[in-house]
Formats: C-alpha cells, sequence, structure tokens
C-alpha cells in the first residue's frame, strides 16, 4: 500500500519518506494532484529489469515473425505520411 503526502510534507520531512519509500511506494502531490511516486532503489532496479525483458521479448517477436528492414520501412512510412 502506498502513501500519499504533499510535496510541501516532503520537503519539510524527507528523511522519513525515503525511509517509507524503501517499504512502499510514497505519492507525492503537487497543488492536490498525484505528480511523482519515490520508490526504493530495488524497486527501480526491478521495474527496469521488467522493462527490459519486455522490449527483448518485442524485438524478438519483430526478428522471428519478420520485419521490413530499414529501406522497405522508409518507404511504408513515407506512403502513409503522403496518404
Amino acid at each position: 500500500m502506498s502513501t500519499s503526502v504533499s510535496a510541501s510534507d516532503v520537503k519539510q520531512k524527507f528523511g522519513k519518506y525515503i525511509d517509507d519509500a524503501r517499504l512502499a511506494p510514497v505519492v507525492i502531490n503537487k497543488n492536490g494532484k498525484p505528480c511523482i511516486v519515490m520508490i526504493s532503489f530495488e524497486r527501480f532496479e526491478e521495474l527496469q529489469a521488467m522493462e527490459d525483458a519486455y522490449w527483448l521479448a518485442q524485438a524478438e517477436a519483430g526478428i522471428t515473425s519478420g520485419f521490413l528492414g530499414a529501406e522497405k520501412t522508409t518507404e511504408v512510412l513515407k506512403e502513409k505520411l503522403n496518404a
């Protein structure tokens, strides 16, 4: 479960929210609206690894299914832009 706090509160108690973010995400609100999420570095690394795995899978799927190549891609894009 995440904590939701104002930016001014985080400014005053930054160390506390660093400690909180190590345990769960901290949503920081500005003008009453969520704008930033503070997470632990470990969680950030997990999310980066998941994103990397996703894009690797997408690249592998593209290679497996075939892809157009640079010249054909340029040709198709030009056709679509001029349509």
